[in-house]
């Protein structure tokens, strides 16, 4: 990647995160609504916490390259990083893998305790689909409930909650080099193909095109959660903006400790460049979407 494309998908990003948390900050009064105001204040704590903003980004990537505009897209996008943020809170509990540091700051629990880090990542999935669902405007009804679909979809045990579930419970596993791609697809990838797959389907109703989408997003996803393992065990607290370390010292299965890590690294490329070749032809070579898997591949947090 050179020094413009790489320049490129740096203001890609910056656009993009500026625009979502332009968007949080002036829904807050409508999310607010009727909801007790601790519970609130606990959601939006997370909510607001930061992050690379990936998914929503993604979101509204995928919905401008399908025809629609990015003002457009945007109730989908924040419903996709509520559900982001409701997982990362449930997450670090004391009963999953117990961190008291994220994005840089403590972790929900451990600054409102798990009771209300519990129901504030309840609430934050419910109002994930509640809102798109009130808010997408100017979208054909059919494109919303196929994107909505697809997002309901990846919220439930066929998708983070079923990855959740994997990745908690690896005994009997560890010679089974398969389980960790599974834990991956499902924990991470359904996710991040949501992301790209909801944006596409507000604009686009063509299967062979969403497909497309589609393959191209889980090859994206497998290649960011393989760097995550990487890094997990390369970087520093500072940069990861949570403990690192957590995965071997919790015994969990990643693509490091299944594969080794000069292996990981060539599977990292290998679903990059397949995430590439998904869209080739579909997008310009130089297009957001075809240097995000390079770029994601080699990033340092």
């Amino acid at each position: 990647m050179n020094e413009a494309q790489l320049r490129a998908i740096k203001a890609e990003f910056a656009a993009g995160g500026t625009l979502i948390e332009s968007y949080i900050r002036e829904t807050a009064g409508l999310r607010a609504e009727k909801v007790p105001p601790k519970l609130f204040e606990s959601m939006e704590y997370s909510l607001e916490a930061g992050g690379k903003r990936l998914r929503p980004i993604l979101c509204l990537a995928a919905a401008q390259r399908c025809g629609v505009e990015a003002k457009s897209a945007l109730p989908m996008a924040l419903g996709l990083e509520m559900l982001h943020t409701a997982t990362l809170i449930h997450d670090d509990l004391p009963c999953m893998d117990d961190d008291d540091m994220r994005r840089g700051k403590p972790s929900n629990h451990a600054l409102f305790g798990e009771t209300l880090a519990v129901l504030a990542g309840d609430a934050l999935l419910a109002q994930s689909l509640e809102f798109p669902l009130a808010q997408l405007k100017e979208i054909p009804a059919p494109n919303i409930l196929r994107a909505m679909r697809i997002f309901s979809r990846a919220i439930g045990p066929a998708g983070v909650c079923g990855g959740q579930v994997l990745d908690m419970f690896t005994e009997g596993k560890e010679n089974d080099p398969h389980y960790v791609r599974r834990i991956a697809a499902l924990k991470t990838g359904a996710l991040i193909e949501a992301a790209v797959l909801t944006g596409a389907a507000l604009g686009c109703g063509d299967e062979a095109i969403l497909e497309r989408y589609g393959e191209y997003a889980r090859h994206l996803g497998s290649a960011f959660q393989i760097v995550d393992d990487i890094l997990d065990v390369t970087s520093t607290a500072e940069e990861l903006g949570k403990t690192p370390g957590k995965d071997e010292e919790q015994g969990k299965l990643t693509h490091v400790t299944v594969y080794g890590m000069e292996a990981a690294r060539e599977m990292a490329e290998k679903e990059s460049a397949a995430a590439k070749e998904a869209l080739a032809g579909l997008l310009a070579a130089d297009d957001f979407l075809m240097l995000l898997p390079d770029y994601l591949v080699h990033r340092s947090y």
